[in-house]
């Protein structure tokens, strides 16, 4: 999968065909691989499920700094292509990375191969991509496999965070309008809706958002939400995202 210019005619870069019925018309147009990879890149219709809203840039800047201050979970992807392992190790190739993105995200059903056309005009992207020697290395990524109490925090700079890193997808506080999708929930109130006290003791509430955060699609929850590591949202930042919720 490490083709450096691909010459693609008759792709779909306005409109991707998904299979489903109902869908508008797919225009076609002349585009070479890095065009198609780049409206790929920021298109939902790649996982071919009506299910989906998220696309790659939903999570991850192709370019440092272009999100600006956003804490988004995912890397910048300039450089991806050279990076020696992906998922702080879980991933040593990077069709293996874009692939557990598409079925644990995007709830794609088949992944790519290596010959696919969407694969090989992805990677022609992602390759295009300007990128210095640093970004070529791997990306700290640290997965918090014990649950633990995020310290007390400032709920001024919570109400930041939570426009940084949720709002995007989970839309303004407690009302969750803008959301993305209508089954991201409004945060707190819908959450702590789901997981009413009587039935869970405030501690097991407070955990109930830890884990979803920092353990993303978790067993029993499902959902789409990735997991957001230590490296984008420390212990200190979460605390802060939790004094803002009201969490006791």
């Amino acid at each position: 999968m490490r083709p450096r210019s691909l010459a693609l005619a008759a792709l779909a870069c306005a409109a991707l065909a998904c299979g489903c019925a109902g869908d508008p018309e797919t225009k076609i147009v002349d585009a070479t691989a890095v065009e198609h990879g780049a409206a790929l890149f920021r298109d939902p219709s790649v996982a071919e499920t009506r299910f989906n809203r998220y696309s790659c840039s939903t999570c991850h800047e192709a370019i440092a700094g272009e999100a600006g201050d956003a804490m988004l979970p995912g890397a910048p992807l300039a450089g991806a292509v050279d990076r020696p392992h992906y998922w702080g190790g879980q991933e040593v190739d990077l069709l293996g990375a874009i692939n557990h993105c598409l079925y644990y995200f995007m709830t794609k059903d088949l992944p790519w191969a290596a010959d696919d056309p969407a694969a090989r005009a992805m990677y022609a992207y992602l390759e295009s991509l300007p990128s210095d020697g640093d970004a070529a290395e791997a990306v700290p990524f640290t997965p918090v496999y014990g649950l633990r109490e995020p310290p007390p925090g400032d709920p001024g700079k919570g109400a930041l965070i939570h426009d940084r890193a949720c709002a995007s997808c989970h839309g303004r506080a407690r009302s969750g309008e803008g959301r993305l999708v209508e089954r991201a929930p409004a945060l707190p109130d819908q959450t702590l809706e789901e997981h009413p006290l009587g039935e869970y003791t405030e501690r097991e509430r407070r955990l109930v958002f830890v884990e979803k955060v920092r353990h993303g699609g978790f067993i029993g929850y499902g959902g789409q939400m990735p997991p957001f590591s230590l490296e984008v949202l420390s212990d200190e930042q979460f605390g802060d995202l939790l004094s803002f919720y009201a969490l006791p």
